[in-house]
């Protein structure tokens, strides 16, 4: 049942869908859900131009007789679905993990500069994977496991050394950085040891690839959001509550400090299989909560997480067919994101000012 409330609502564009129990209740904002379905619409058109760009084109009737079952010829079916589909669900799966990540560490810090790379969540997710990796001979799905232990390892340690400001303000981003730094060394020191070709395909999935990703590379993506996407949905509320400070959110009873657990476990293990299938893919999880705040107007996961999708999605696009030679999309997330970091800090410093 869909209600549209007026009087008790924040504004007149809210909607609340309602258990015709009384068990249970959501509110939500029709210009959010305007702005999911056109995101979805546009992630949409994204996989179908992922599908038909490349040196072997493949044309809009090609790919419906291929879901059809009628494939053309057996190179189109592997381009399609061997190749391109498993490529593009991935970018979007592993977008949207980061970005929904992002989300969750700026509303927790409530700082507009937290994300997993900036804070190190990335970096010692990177230095679980390479030790695994590297050093002890590991597959990529024992990767994973050390990605996970990497990140959640340098979660603890962000909170342990946050104790007494608690998680945010400036020292909280200063630990983040040096964090990072350390993180960096570590890797850095890792490729210095081993051989050069083994160093070499490591340095690249460092900086961030989608190449060669197979449908065997989404399957832990995709378990980790759908078990993450019904515990973020059940503390959503708790979590806008809390950016209005802890001491209002316990006002308005919220555990405050529960919640803060349970989202930083789950942001630190999306960030964990977003690093583990695609590597440490930068700034996404600082743009893409930033664009669906501004499109919805409104604190929105599941926009976030659209927008992350779509974002490394044409992120990927660019990276296969903008130069010469494709590229690391990596690569083409850092030269956007930085761009859109610095003017971030510009911004704070005059807001500040």
């Amino acid at each position: 049942m869909s209600l549209r409330v007026r009087d008790h609502a924040l504004t007149s564009d809210d909607l609340v869908l309602r258990d015709p129990r009384g068990k249970w209740s959501l509110r939500s904002s029709s210009r959010t859900a305007r702005v999911c379905a056109a995101l979805v619409v546009l992630l949409l058109g994204l996989v179908v131009a992922a599908l038909m760009l490349g040196e072997f084109t493949v044309t809009p009737a090609q790919i419906i007789e291929t879901f059809r079952g009628n494939a053309p010829d057996q190179r189109t079916e592997f381009f399609i679905l061997g190749r391109r589909l498993p490529r593009a669900l991935v970018a979007i799966t592993v977008g949207a993990c980061l970005a929904v990540a992002g989300a969750v560490f700026q509303m927790l810090t409530r700082n507009p500069l937290a994300s997993p790379d900036i804070l190190g969540i990335s970096g010692g997710a990177s230095v679980g994977a390479v030790m695994v990796m590297l050093v002890w001979g590991g597959s990529t799905a024992q990767a994973s496991l050390g990605a996970l232990i990497g990140a959640v390892a340098m979660a603890a340690l962000i909170v342990a050394l946050t104790a007494r400001t608690g998680l945010h303000g400036v020292q909280l981003i200063l630990t983040g950085v040096a964090l990072s730094a350390i993180a960096g060394a570590v890797v850095d020191y890792v490729l210095s040891q081993v051989f050069v070709a083994s160093a070499t395909t490591a340095q690249t999935w460092l900086v961030g690839s989608l190449q060669g990703r197979s449908w065997a590379d989404l399957v832990p993506a995709v378990a980790v959001l759908a078990v993450a996407a019904p515990i973020l949905l059940w503390k959503a509320a708790d979590a806008r509550t809390m950016t209005l400070g802890d001491s209002a959110a316990i006002g308005l009873g919220v555990n405050a400090a529960r919640t803060r657990w349970i989202l930083l476990f789950v942001a630190t293990l999306l960030v964990a299989v977003a690093v583990a299938t695609a590597g440490p893919i930068s700034f996404v999880a600082l743009v893409a909560p930033h664009l669906a705040r501004r499109l919805c107007r409104a604190e929105s996961f599941l926009a976030a997480g659209l927008t992350g999708a779509a974002l490394l999605l044409v992120s990927d696009l660019v990276a296969l067919y903008a130069f010469a030679f494709p590229v690391p999309v990596g690569v083409v997330t850092i030269t956007l994101g930085g761009g859109f970091f610095l003017w971030l800090l510009w911004r704070e410093g005059r807001r500040r000012a």
